[in-house]
């Protein structure tokens, strides 16, 4: 089941969609439009990548720093 030929930087970012996908529904998000919220997902996901290329993550706490991240973007999408 591990043989999918995903690279590091997809799997990055299938974890942060990952991530971000459960907090917003943690959070009781939605918009009311599905297709659009998992299309909102995944452009914060690829923002978050590209905004954390550079950090090492021995440093700086991941969880932290995505649920940050993703209460940001939840608060800014409601307004």
């Amino acid at each position: 089941m591990n043989d999918l030929p995903y690279t590091i930087e997809d799997n990055k970012l299938l974890e942060a969609l990952a991530d971000i996908a459960y907090l917003a529904g943690q959070k009781g998000f939605f918009s009311g439009d599905s297709r659009n919220d998992i299309n909102e997902f995944i452009t914060w996901a690829k923002e978050f990548e590209a905004v954390h290329e550079d950090t090492n993550w021995d440093e700086v706490d991941y969880l932290t720093s995505i649920e940050a991240f993703t209460e940001n973007k939840l608060r800014i999408d409601v307004q």
